[in-house]
């Protein structure tokens, strides 16, 4: 019954422990954070390279929705899915050689364990 209630504003897990809904917290609960940092970085490109305010919008908001639904929609794993679409010396493949030479994974998964860490910090907090 508590899970359908969550269901409905959203999708929900079972966890085994509640160590787990810290660990949640930085994945889902800050993870919309990170999609629109991303999603911002992407639009002030845009601006840069020249597209309106609108333009870009359209053109940021269709790639992450075209994105996740091919994600949905399929069994393929993102790493699958960056192969497909990046050529061998085409452009994708430029701009993810970009990343990872900044170590731009790795980065997101600190931000996630930072986000975890003071969730942690928080509940520790609040039991004191």
């Amino acid at each position: 019954m508590v899970r359908n209630l969550l269901d409905t504003t959203g999708a929900s897990i079972h966890v085994e422990t509640e160590a787990f809904i810290d660990k949640s917290t930085g994945i889902s609960g800050s993870g919309p954070a990170y999609v629109f940092y991303f999603m911002n970085s992407m639009l002030e490109a845009a601006k840069k390279m020249g597209f309106s305010d609108n333009d870009s919008k359209v053109l940021v908001s269709a790639t992450f929705e075209g994105a996740v639904k091919l994600f949905n929609e399929s069994d393929l794993t993102p790493q699958t899915w960056m192969d497909r679409v990046a050529s061998k010396g085409g452009t994708t493949q430029a701009a993810l050689d970009s990343m990872d030479d900044n170590n731009i994974k790795d980065l997101i998964k600190d931000a996630a364990y930072a986000a975890f860490d003071r969730a942690v910090e928080l509940g520790e907090e609040s039991n004191q």
